[in-house]
């Protein structure tokens, strides 16, 4: 089996980079795209470039080379965290902004096609998170919807970053009665979030926003020894009761 690329997607403020404070650095590499602070206590002393394992990085190609460095050069790496992924596009189109013509546009569709299909082929025990910002989708005004933000329609004609990851979660952010802000990921689709994973992976729809969790749960999850699944025939289906998805507080400050 080849690397795991997750998404984690959600508007600022709603606990993507906070997720990361679980992870062990010593197994983690962080690559800075927007060069801003990391949002939890410690993280310059966990995470820098004497450490060898944060660099602050914001060109594609670079970043797709710096894929192929750490799977090959540090094998005691586990997780490579891509923190706001989204820049890396904006960037470039503001370098390319006196440039005409859609040319850039499919320049930019390749690069980032290369990169996250670069992350997917590395080493088996590597996962790597593609950490990002989400739009809404609207209709006659109402939101109908999310999706992984991108730098507009040109780019989505020429690809659908939804369909390059099996996982992609979303955060969401609810009060509990006491006020207080619960910080999760959603799993699966719920309400407007298109969220989504593997059958039977999690458990829960909503679980705490923790990348360390997330791992452990995965890595139960492929490496699990499970007998093939054999298809009811429709005499056989049963109909599940619907339940409603739980809920695990956790305090956050963000």
């Amino acid at each position: 089996m080849s690397s795991k690329l997750i998404a984690i997607v959600g508007p600022s403020g709603t606990g993507k980079s906070t997720s990361i404070r679980s992870l062990n650095p010593k197994e983690t590499f962080i690559i800075n795209v927007a060069r801003k602070e990391l949002p939890f206590r410690g993280a310059e002393k966990l995470y820098n470039v004497e450490s060898k394992n944060y660099m602050e990085v914001d060109d594609i190609p670079q970043i797709t080379a710096l894929l192929g460095t750490i799977n090959e050069k540090a094998p005691h790496i586990k997780n490579i965290i891509m923190d706001d992924a989204i820049y890396a596009m904006s960037f470039l189109m503001m370098r390319k902004a006196n440039e005409v013509g859609f040319n850039k546009f499919v320049t930019l569709a390749k690069d980032v096609t290369n990169m996250l299909t670069t992350a997917r082929k590395l080493r088996n025990n590597l996962k790597i998170f593609y950490v990002t910002h989400s739009e809404t989708i609207e209709d006659d005004g109402r939101i109908v919807g999310q999706k992984i933000k991108t730098i507009g329609k040109a780019l989505d004609n020429q690809i659908v970053l939804e369909g390059l990851f099996t996982i992609a979660l979303y955060t969401h952010v609810e009060e509990n009665k006491d006020g207080i802000p619960v910080y999760s990921f959603v799993t699966n689709r719920y309400r407007n979030y298109p969220a989504k994973s593997p059958m039977g992976m999690f458990e829960d729809t909503l679980i705490p926003n923790d990348l360390q969790t997330v791992c452990n749960i995965i890595d139960e999850y492929y490496q699990d020894d499970v007998a093939p699944m054999v298809l009811a025939t429709n005499s056989e289906t049963k109909t599940e009761p619907k339940t409603e998805p739980k809920t695990t507080e956790t305090k956050e400050t963000i």
